[in-house]
């Protein structure tokens, strides 16, 4: 690949890991609009890299909060994280051919939107994470496993769904970004093995390229949600699902 295309995936990649709009399809888009096939195993794995240091160092404060006044997240985290662990395992081998299907990455992001939608509608603020009961931190868990299909973003399920659950927005978003970081984490290591085996194509300079955009991307995207969300104005990624999602229809139909 060459260095314009590693960097327009670093972005797709920085952005769409945080924005509530799935950047597994968006990433298939950008891929297909490209002429692309499967990319590049390392430098898909070094872009996620780069979007969990993001999220460390932006959140550092919060980190290190756990060992202290926030300790009482901990077991939520642990709670939230294991739905999508035991989905992975379960049904991995069902969930990696569905990542290719243009029709149901954009049909599923038009239901993404509309669960923004109403998570943005019906959501009130009434607790933070730590004083949240148990089942809440298991429930937003299980929104992320549903982020396993194309086209329902991460971000997006957990998000809203901790808006519907009561969760102060703010908090809401972190919680989620949280478990974000220890599902990069989590596929990190378990694609390691593989990046062991030196079965990356692209050369170090793209991908050092590309990791340092997706860091830079992720830090502002991060930003953003925040402030969208304290503003209760994440619905207009519920219309942009929507746009795209049934563009993406109609290119697929029309394409035969």
């Amino acid at each position: 690949m060459s260095i314009v295309q590693v960097l327009i995936l670093a972005v797709v990649q920085g952005l769409t890991e945080f924005l509530p709009v799935s950047s597994k399809t968006h990433l298939l888009f950008a891929q297909a609009l490209m002429g692309m096939g499967e990319p590049d195993l390392f430098l898909i794995v070094a872009l996620h890299a780069g979007s969990l240091a993001a999220i460390l160092l932006y959140y550092r404060r919060a980190w290190l909060d756990l060992l202290g006044e926030r300790r009482r997240e901990i077991p939520r985290l642990v709670l939230g994280t294991v739905p999508a662990v035991a989905a992975a395992l379960l049904f991995k081998k069902h969930l990696e051919p569905l990542y290719g299907n243009w029709a149901l990455a954009s049909g599923l992001l038009i239901v993404n939107g509309l669960f923004l939608f109403l998570s943005e509608r019906f959501g009130r603020e009434r607790h933070g994470v730590p004083e949240a009961p148990l089942w809440k931190a298991m429930a937003v868990g299980a929104a992320q496993a549903c982020a396993l299909l194309p086209g329902i973003s991460r971000s997006g399920s957990t998000i809203g769904t901790a808006c519907l659950l009561g969760f102060r927005r703010g908090e809401a978003v972190r919680f989620s970004f949280f478990l974000g970081a220890v599902a990069v984490s989590g596929a990190l290591a378990f694609k390691g093995k593989d990046l062991l085996r030196g079965e990356g194509t692209t050369p170090p300079m793209p991908i050092f390229i590309g990791v340092v955009a997706s860091f830079a991307v992720s830090l502002a995207a991060i930003k953003l949600v925040e402030i969208l969300s304290l503003r209760g104005k994440l619905s207009v990624f519920a219309l942009y699902c929507a746009l795209v999602g049934t563009g993406g229809l109609v290119f697929y139909f029309a394409r035969g």
